[in-house]
């Protein structure tokens, strides 16, 4: 019988760990803004400056595959400790740089930081939770995390437009993490026993390499075609040969029997498109502020303030209806309202103003807030503990690469219409994003139907 309970240093736990998590979303939110602005400062291209999001994003591709085996083979609190010890390391450097390859390489010192901790936020819950309580908690995490994308913008602009200049981004993140280590060393617990396994480090590589190439295709789309092509061929080469090699060894870094579950796999390819949604909206919405409506990068980021906060607040709400009323009624309910707020965009922006179009972010975000955290804590349900890690470790990999492909799709979609306000180019994202969600919503429902489970 489980006899688990939340405790005030599993609250703390997962309080220190999102945070990081937390502090991770905020740069990259808040370093978006600052793009037009470095490009000066340092004379450089927009292809250079995106190294900066590219960067951070390889790293993270690297790191997440190795959390499951992180998890088994060195202690939790030990492992925060050098994740927050890497992403303090980063911000200091790019506190100071001097130029754009030392910023890039603070953004990498993140990259590893967040790539370790991100997963273990998760873990800590569903390895230490009740499992009648994971939903919520799993909401409070995301909760933590999902206010980031809310200050980012606004947050990064403010700063910016300052004296303090872009700079600050980074001195006043420092204290948070600093907080952040603190809180984690005193609640970090560990609950599993520690196993010396051996990594499978050709497989790793295979697989950090497939979703490097993925990830370095994307970011080429719609500027040369040629390296979109070449990259695209590594990630293929790199996927036969993940393949090939997760079929002959025993203990894999990552379980690929898993996609043989069709609750997992459902649940995993929804979550996917979920977070392409999410990002793809998150960079269409403050570029149709500023060219069409001809507002700052700052008035953009108060324009996605109220559903950002709105979404992170019913994170725990929706974590909450999971546990009480199981996860169909939440999620599907979360994505038709995701639906409707974008159909709705769809109709109105043309001849919209600032407070219609925070508005109707307000309804997508209010969908996302109940549906996106409960797909992650339903797709790893019916899976035991060890394999939750192997799972989270997908999800939370996965998650990164649907981001990138949701800006990466969405910027090319608008950048095709080459008219002043690309009005074209904003419908045309739009009707995309309604056709993911829609889709997103037939896997859903295609899930849960083939596994028998009812609202």
């Amino acid at each position: 019988m489980e006899n688990k309970t939340i405790t005030p240093t599993l609250l703390l736990s997962i309080v220190a760990t999102g945070l990081l998590s937390f502090s991770g979303v905020v740069i990259e939110t808040a370093m978006n803004i600052t793009f037009p602005h470095l490009m000066k400062v340092f004379g450089a291209s927009l292809s250079s400056i995106q190294w900066l999001t590219t960067s951070y994003l390889l790293v993270l591709s690297i790191m997440m595959p190795l959390s499951a085996y992180f998890k088994q083979r060195f202690e939790t609190k030990k492992l925060f400790v050098i994740a927050a010890s890497f992403f303090l390391g980063g911000l200091l450097v790019d506190a100071l740089a001097p130029n754009l390859p030392i910023l890039i390489m603070g953004r990498v010192l993140q990259g590893v930081g967040t790539g370790i901790s991100l997963p273990m936020m998760f873990n800590i819950i569903l390895e230490q939770a009740p499992r009648h309580q994971q939903g919520l908690l799993i909401g409070v995490g995301n909760f933590i995390t999902a206010t980031a994308p809310a200050i980012g913008p606004t947050f990064g602009g403010m700063l910016v437009d300052s004296s303090l200049g872009w700079r600050s981004i980074f001195w006043v993140i420092i204290p948070v993490v600093a907080i952040a280590l603190i809180i984690g060393v005193v609640s970090i617990q560990q609950y599993s026993e520690i196993k010396y396994i051996k990594l499978d480090i050709t497989g790793w590589l295979n697989l950090s390499l497939l979703f490097s190439f993925l990830i370095l295709a994307l970011t080429q789309l719609g500027q040369q075609t040629g390296w979109v092509l070449i990259f695209g061929c590594l990630a293929l080469i790199f996927l036969v040969l993940t393949i090939f090699w997760y079929k002959k060894v025993d203990s894999p870094i990552i379980k690929l029997s898993l996609f043989k579950n069709s609750w997992f796999s459902g649940h995993l390819i929804a979550f996917m498109l979920c977070q392409f949604e999410v990002m793809g909206l998150a960079f269409l919405l403050p570029n149709l502020v500023q060219i069409l409506l001809g507002k700052t990068s700052f008035v953009a980021g108060l324009t996605m303030l109220p559903g950002a906060v709105l979404g992170a607040f019913l994170a725990p709400i929706g974590g909450n209806l999971l546990d009480k009323y199981g996860a169909v009624k939440p999620i599907l309910a979360g994505i038709s309202l995701e639906t409707i707020g974008v159909i709705i965009f769809l109709s109105v922006f043309q001849n919209s103003s600032v407070i219609m179009l925070a508005g109707v972010y307000m309804i997508f975000t209010l969908g996302q807030g109940i549906s996106v955290p409960n797909v992650l804590t339903s797709g790893l349900s019916k899976m035991n503990l060890k394999d939750k890690a192997d799972g989270n470790a997908m999800f939370n990999t996965l998650q990164q690469f649907a981001g990138a492909a949701g800006t990466s799709i969405i910027s090319i979609i608008i950048a095709t219409d080459h008219t002043s306000h690309q009005l074209y180019g904003f419908n045309h994202g739009l009707v995309t994003l309604t056709i993911g969600l829609l889709i997103d919503l037939g896997v859903l429902v295609t899930v849960f139907a083939v596994n028998k489970v009812r609202a």
